[in-house]
């Protein structure tokens, strides 16, 4: 599960263009953020994917991107070109093909790494896709997990969602705002489609009717945060902001604000596991883009999971890093060690929850007010930034985890179970 959104300059406050996405994938699937710098290659070089050798491009672009640990490819990243890509998983009536092909995430990585816009990079993903198709397990623990994919892509001067079916695939020039969930946003309001899609008598069909299945997508929860997301765009239509945007991605709906992460559901974009069955997805990173009118890429992840209780943080084109993760607990992972302050509030009270909440907005505050100085600072100074930042979130985060030994455990059985289970499969120690 995953929501990503997109608001157009007529939607932000300064003219920007502005991207947000949270990952939702298997609890303990670490993500990992990371850079690859631009590289020109020899003639017939191969590069390997999560599962499909296929031919490398001379020249790749720098990308920073958010992504799985095991898989070659990404959940969300940027390019140095200010192309950024997102996506979603799609649950069909049509199966998966059984082959292995090019990932959903895979398609995205190629997408940046070759592309100088953003209509470039659908290009790109649907003559990949076309050719190689896509399939082959999506999942961490689960290997039977597979689906299609859609995407949403943007750059300087615009966007594009691109919504795949098998190898066919039909795309739309977005205005405004839009967002895209585990769902077809798409019905017969395309501008250009694969020329094997399905067609209706008139010639265009109803995606989202033809194609979408019900169950799945329905207990996802996806349309309800679909509709969450584009209201609170809505309400804040002229105003957004990338503190605006993080708080979309926090969100628990106005009816759960207070309300502990084990009471929640699938509908909410800050999604929280609970079970092995119904509540299985959680937030495993968070990415936010800013594409300011001068041109100038500002990018705030958490490279953590649970965005609610996850402090966005800077990077930059130029600074050299990589937020690595594993399979198991490390106290040197920026996301193993944040799970020891996540696993650890989950076993507080909602009260405990809400004073981290507050401080660790107060904390935040110093990035949204400073991002508008250091963004035009010299590479050297935007990395130093960075890396400041980092460790004044690393030194938060260890005081808190610090606080919590004093603070009384409010553990719920079943719930708390099921986390103890995680921890202890993953090593994670909790206070």
């Amino acid at each position: 599960m995953c929501d990503t959104l997109v608001a157009l300059s007529s939607y932000t406050s300064d003219g920007s263009i502005l991207f947000g996405k949270n990952s939702d994938r298997e609890p303990d699937e670490a993500h990992e953020l990371v850079r690859f710098p631009a590289v020109d290659y020899p003639p017939d070089q191969i590069v390997q994917t999560t599962y499909l050798s296929i031919p490398q491009a001379r020249h790749t672009f720098e990308v920073i991107l958010a992504k799985p640990f095991w898989m070659w490819g990404c959940e969300m990243g940027v390019n140095e070109n200010g192309v950024v890509v997102g996506n979603e998983a799609m649950f069909l009536k049509i199966r998966v093909e059984k082959k292995p092909g090019l990932l959903g995430m895979d398609l995205m990585r190629l997408a940046l790494e070759r592309s100088e816009t953003a209509e470039e990079a659908v290009r790109v993903i649907t003559s990949l896709l076309e050719k190689y198709g896509q399939g082959g397990a999506s999942g961490y623990h689960d290997k039977k997990f597979t689906y299609h994919n859609s995407f949403l892509i943007a750059d300087f001067t615009g966007a594009y969602v691109l919504e795949t079916f098998g190898r066919e695939w039909a795309a739309k020039k977005i205005s405004g705002a839009y967002s895209i969930s585990n769902c077809t946003t798409l019905t017969d309001d395309y501008d250009e489609n694969s020329p094997g899609l399905q067609k209706s008598k008139s010639g265009r069909v109803n995606l989202k009717k033809h194609y979408e299945g019900f169950l799945y997508t329905y207990f996802s929860g996806a349309r309800k945060r679909r509709a969450r997301s584009m209201e609170m765009m809505e309400q804040k239509k002229g105003s957004l902001t990338p503190k605006a945007i993080a708080r979309i991605l926090r969100d628990h709906g106005d009816e759960t604000i207070g309300v502990h992460p084990a009471d929640l559901s699938n509908g909410t974009l800050c999604m929280h596991a609970a079970d092995p069955i119904i509540r299985k997805s959680q937030t495993v990173g968070s990415l936010i883009v800013q594409l300011t009118p001068d041109r100038h890429i500002n990018i705030f992840a958490t490279g953590t999971s649970a965005p609610c209780l996850s402090i966005f943080k800077p990077v930059f084109f130029g600074c050299s890093f990589n937020y690595r993760a594993g399979e198991s607990y490390s106290a040197d992972s920026l996301w193993w060690y944040h799970e020891t302050l996540h696993r650890t509030l989950l076993n507080r009270s909602s009260k405990t929850i809400l004073e981290f909440w507050t401080e660790r907005t107060e904390f935040e505050e110093t990035l949204w007010k400073g991002i508008s100085q250091i963004e035009t600072a010299s590479v050297f100074d935007q990395c130093l930034f960075s890396k400041e930042f980092f460790e004044r979130s690393h030194f938060f985060e260890s005081q808190w985890i610090e606080k919590l030994k004093t603070i009384p455990l409010k553990k719920r059985f079943f719930y708390s179970a099921y986390w103890g289970k995680l921890s202890k499969r993953n090593g994670v120690p909790t206070v």
